[in-house]
């Protein structure tokens, strides 16, 4: 019998990759976001609206992405599950950053919000009691992304671009990163069979930006220099204990993919835009 699977944020990166993946799946009906005509049983949720890179000029936007729609839609909707996509963001200068860490933060810190937010949107869905409604708390998702915002694809946009890679940070902070194909086979899996009720979707291994700006470097033959006196920024280790346990989800390391990225990026007819 077919599965449904409802995606809610299907506009955003993860989500529309999370739809395309879905429905190259046999046996499964996906539906997207359609606002009030959203009717019946929903199938397998999948929280996926949020705002990011601009969260402290949209505060309150933030709090009702995160935390508000979460409450409308569980209760005013039916599903098989509910699965909320968190961010590993909730560990940042936390103790440690497996599933069970007690998570902290400082309400008065602007810097803090988007991690507030998240932790609010998960205590909404933790406290249900609905076993099937989890949360995923993904780390730094890396694919294939137009315009080239984030991280990784910002640098090998540079590179293309100007022909030199200039970090902002120092080359030896370290971030947790998951292949966005890694990502989405997680994601199925928990709404599907998960026996938790929180997961880290990560791949258990540091990278750091002196790493990542070799590798792009040594692919696209470019230079790169770091601005000194840089801030060093790590997060704790964010192993994906409860992935690897259930579904043996050894993710892959984004350093033997990063050529193959490159080569998408230089491959486009026009110059990737700053």
């Amino acid at each position: 019998m077919p599965a449904t699977f409802t995606i809610l944020g299907s506009r955003g990166y993860v989500g529309s990759h999370l739809a395309a993946y879905l429905q190259s799946l046999p046996d499964s009906i996906v539906r997207l976001d359609a606002g009030a005509s959203l009717t019946g049983n929903l199938g397998h949720v999948f929280f996926c609206i949020g705002v990011t890179t601009d969260f402290a000029s949209r505060l309150h936007d933030t709090m009702r992405a995160h935390v508000s729609k979460v409450i409308e839609i569980l209760d005013t909707h039916e599903f098989e599950s509910f699965t909320y996509l968190s961010s590993t963001r909730v560990y940042e200068r936390g103790v440690g950053g497996d599933e069970s860490a007690v998570l902290s933060s400082q309400p008065a810190s602007l810097a803090d919000f988007y991690k507030i937010s998240k932790i609010a949107g998960e205590a909404v869905c933790l406290t249900h009691p609905n076993p099937a409604v989890r949360v995923a708390r993904l780390s730094n998702v890396i694919g294939f992304e137009l315009p080239p915002l984030t991280f990784v694809p910002s640098l090998i946009r540079d590179a293309l671009n100007h022909g030199r890679i200039v970090l902002r940070t120092s080359p030896d902070s370290a971030k947790d990163y998951i292949l966005i194909e890694d990502a989405l086979a997680a994601l199925v899996h928990i709404a599907r069979s998960g026996r938790e009720r929180v997961y880290n979707v990560s791949s258990g291994i540091q990278i750091s930006h002196r790493q990542i700006a070799e590798r792009i470097a040594a692919t696209l033959r470019c230079e790169w220099e770091a601005h000194v006196g840089g801030a060093v920024s790590i997060f704790p280790d964010t192993p994906a204990t409860r992935l690897q346990t259930e579904l043996g989800l050894h993710a892959g390391s984004i350093l033997d993919k990063l050529p193959a990225l490159c080569s998408r990026y230089a491959d486009l007819k026009q110059p990737t835009s700053n």
